[in-house]
């Protein structure tokens, strides 16, 4: 399998590609490690729909052109020294990135990372919220905000981080401003694997596979946000929420063709 292709700066600024039942979506500014940019959040956002649409699709694997997997904010445009960027713009933009976080956490389809290189500040927590993880050795994950005067609580690195790692590693890491080396990250949780570079997107996409081999779309998509919800809730309102969507699955087609073929063979033998 090819690695994403490495384009120019007239090239897509996200790319979709679709491999079987598994859509990628490949950040594509690498001549500029991928950074979060002004315009990148509406091209991400309609990607991710585009995908979701698509009935064919049950996984989106998402990843960086070249070697780095996002950068962060954009140093001199998105973030400036000099303080001349007009306030309520740089909040939509800002706002716009945390869209991208939530989106990824609504969306039907589960989003794997594979995270290909580096990842600093707010390319970490975009990595943090998918439902899982596959890295090359060579990542690292800067948690760079306070070494440009910024806060930690961005993209909702102080949500996810806590849950995938524990509070009290979150805390060092974020307080500190560190620097995750990729085994690292993988003993602390935020890895599945840590994969050759030139195997991760395969193993990615493969990932995607075992997702669909496993259920109907419709399961998966109730499996992923119950999971999300249930991350949050108390014990009781995730049993109510499972027993009205599961309820709902007990009607669909799938749900009785896959059965009475288990049935049967269960007959069989």
């Amino acid at each position: 399998m090819a690695a994403p292709h490495v384009a120019d700066d007239q090239e897509p600024e996200v790319v979709l590609e679709r491999r079987d039942c598994v859509a990628i979506v490949t950040i594509n500014r690498p001549r500029k490690r991928n950074p979060l940019t002004h315009t990148l959040a509406d091209a991400f956002l309609a990607a991710l729909d585009e995908a979701e649409r698509d009935r064919d699709i049950r996984a989106v694997v998402l990843t960086g052109a070249g070697t780095v997997f996002c950068s962060g904010a954009e140093l001199g445009t998105l973030v400036k020294p000099e303080g001349h960027e007009d306030l309520e713009d740089q909040f939509i933009a800002v706002r716009s990135h945390c869209r991208m976080v939530q989106r990824i956490k609504e969306l039907d389809l589960p989003v794997i990372a594979a995270v290909n290189g580096p990842a600093i500040g707010g390319g970490v927590a975009l990595a943090l919220c998918c439902d899982l993880a596959l890295a090359v050795p060579e990542t690292k994950y800067h948690f760079a905000f306070g070494r440009i005067g910024l806060g930690a609580w961005d993209m909702a690195c102080t949500y996810h981080l806590p849950k995938l790692v524990g509070t009290m590693r979150a805390n060092e890491w974020l307080l500190t401003s560190a620097v995750v080396e990729a085994e690292e990250g993988k003993q602390a949780g935020l890895f599945l694997d840590l994969v050759p570079a030139d195997q991760l997107l395969d193993r990615a996409v493969e990932l995607g596979r075992k997702i669909a081999e496993g259920a109907p779309r419709r399961a998966i998509a109730g499996t992923k946000l119950s999971l999300v919800r249930a991350a949050d809730a108390d014990l009781g309102s995730v049993l109510a929420y499972e027993a009205y969507t599961q309820n709902y699955l007990f009607q669909r087609t799938e749900h009785k063709e896959m059965l009475s073929n288990l049935m049967s063979n269960l007959r069989k033998k």
